[in-house]
């Protein structure tokens, strides 16, 4: 439901800024590239929610910062009611847990089989499958006496609500997760998802000041750190360096992935070091993070220039996080007019991942940017604006 107040707010600090700034409201439009009516509905607190994307090319305009034109208004997209259906019984789970069909107890060797099934199961997104299984994965891994394989089934779950869309429940497990866990670097795993989750609803400073706080309590001894140590640490600047790019911080995001990149190049290589994840760090990661910012900093030609010389990745290709770059890629084609190749990513993805597609708000974003600046659309544009569940 729209939070009118907030409109309300977001309206009157545009309108201060703007103002302050000496540009008429066309002249702000043009800056930000925007329509002119994007900016006067935002003024007149018509446009409920705006986009995240809209308020930071806004800010940027002006000068100032995302966070600071947002004043804390978030950009949560909610799931559908079919994707919440899959999840319920997830989330009974979590009240109550079900009850056990034999009476042969779980043991450790039981859980880390299952979350290595469940790692075949998250690299080919076969969502619907996996929330049938984790009620029972959830119950067992409970009561196998492993704390710490507990904490990284509380994880992997927390992983999973957030890429469904599921923000109350997946808060709730992350947190069960970080207060499990046995060691910090299984922790901060958790706490990355927590940031990821933030992230994804728009709550930036929330986001930044989380991952700098654990950023900063588990820095790691490049000399003698373990790879877990430095792969969730990297990720954690990783994730500094998206916010600040989101947040029209350029400096703060050029230091972010400099130290992402320090941790990558000692590590060497990409790495999965969570049980029943498939979240990768290394090398390619990195890039992967710096071609993203390109396009965020409208750039295209930039992020097709690094993801062109960046090696193809081949430890779990179909990982959520490669298929994040792919989405990249298409948007960069979709920037520079290039509806073939933009529409090629877009179809390779929804057929190589379905369920992941429709979870994702970026695939509607480019769909929608292809449909408003089209004249006409093909047969495949249609089908696939479809699937993605694009509403305008």
């Amino acid at each position: 439901m729209p939070n009118h107040t907030q409109d309300r707010d977001l309206a009157d600090r545009l309108v201060s800024i703007r103002k302050r700034r000496g540009l008429s409201q066309p002249e702000l439009a043009k800056a930000a590239r925007l329509a002119a009516s994007t900016v006067s509905k935002i003024e007149r607190g018509e446009l409920a929610n705006p986009r995240l994307a809209t308020i930071r090319a806004l800010a940027g305009a002006l000068g100032t910062t995302t966070t600071v034109l947002q004043g804390g208004i978030g950009d949560t997209e909610q799931a559908d009611a079919a994707t919440n259906d899959v999840w319920a019984p997830v989330r009974h789970a979590l009240a109550a847990p079900p009850a056990a069909e034999d009476d042969e107890p779980p043991t450790p060797a039981n859980i880390r089989a299952e979350l290595s099934r469940l790692q075949v199961e998250l690299a080919a997104h076969r969502y619907q499958a996996i929330a049938a299984d984790l009620p029972a994965l959830l119950r067992d891994s409970a009561t196998a006496g492993d704390r710490s394989l507990h904490a990284h089934t509380l994880g992997a779950v927390g992983w999973l609500l957030t890429q469904n869309r599921q923000w109350e429940d997946a808060a709730l497990v992350l947190d069960r997760a970080i207060e499990t866990a046995d060691d910090e670097a299984t922790a901060a795993a958790a706490v990355a998802t927590r940031v990821w989750s933030e992230l994804r609803q728009g709550h930036l400073d929330p986001a930044r000041a989380l991952a700098l706080e654990w950023a900063d309590r588990i820095e790691p001894k490049f000399s003698r750190a373990s790879l877990a140590q430095l792969a969730v640490w990297g990720r954690l600047w990783l994730f500094i360096a998206t916010i600040a790019i989101r947040d029209n911080r350029q400096h703060e995001y050029e230091d972010a992935i400099g130290l992402a990149r320090a941790a990558a190049s000692r590590i060497g290589h990409e790495v999965i070091t969570e049980v029943g994840s498939t979240r990768q760090f290394g090398p390619i990661t990195v890039e992967h993070v710096a071609a993203e910012a390109a396009v965020l900093n409208d750039q295209p030609a930039v992020a097709l220039a690094i993801a062109a010389q960046t090696p193809r990745p081949t430890l779990l290709p179909t990982a959520a996080g490669r298929l994040r770059h792919r989405l990249d890629k298409a948007n960069a084609h979709s920037q520079l007019g290039d509806w073939d190749n933009a529409m090629g990513e877009l179809r390779s993805l929804a057929n190589q991942a379905p369920e992941w597609i429709v979870q994702q708000r970026y695939s509607r974003d480019i769909m929608g940017s292809i449909v408003e600046r089209r004249r006409t659309l093909t047969d495949d544009m249609r089908e696939l604006a479809d699937m993605v569940r694009l509403e305008l």
